[in-house]
């Protein structure tokens, strides 16, 4: 495994271990762009539960400024099941970009938690950017 990406899987365990005071998920990287020559780009991104049990996730994808939800971008996998202290890649498809586009969303994740048991909505959510060339 390069050096670079050891150092990456430690920060983020590092992150996930300051989260998991705050019971917070964890998603990395932060911040993720990418080029295609076809219209389709994914992404891989790391989902980190930092709870001592097993918990659900709900991954979604949001435009870059509110709430609003990206139709066109594909999560396969968008309610996973973590264990304890576990990580696990998540892949992210934007699609439908037209030659020369950039397209900008976020891509969040929360603990999936039942009515009355969450005393704070939190989430974590990554900026992405795709870019179709041609």
């Amino acid at each position: 495994m390069p050096a670079i990406r050891l150092k990456w899987v430690a920060a983020v365990f590092l992150a996930a271990t300051a989260f998991s005071a705050a019971g917070a998920v964890g998603l990395g990287p932060l911040t993720l762009s990418g080029v295609t020559r076809t219209d389709r780009k994914g992404f891989y991104l790391t989902l980190i539960n930092p709870y001592p049990a097993q918990e659900r996730f709900r991954i979604y994808s949001i435009e870059p400024d509110n709430d609003r939800p990206v139709a066109r971008v594909r999560i396969p996998v968008s309610t996973p099941r973590l264990g304890p202290l576990a990580q696990r890649q998540i892949l992210v498809v934007d699609t439908g970009l037209i030659p020369g586009e950039e397209h900008r969303f976020r891509v969040c994740a929360e603990r999936i938690t039942p009515a009355g048991e969450e005393l704070i909505h939190a989430r974590v959510c990554s900026r992405i950017t795709a870019r179709r060339i041609g």
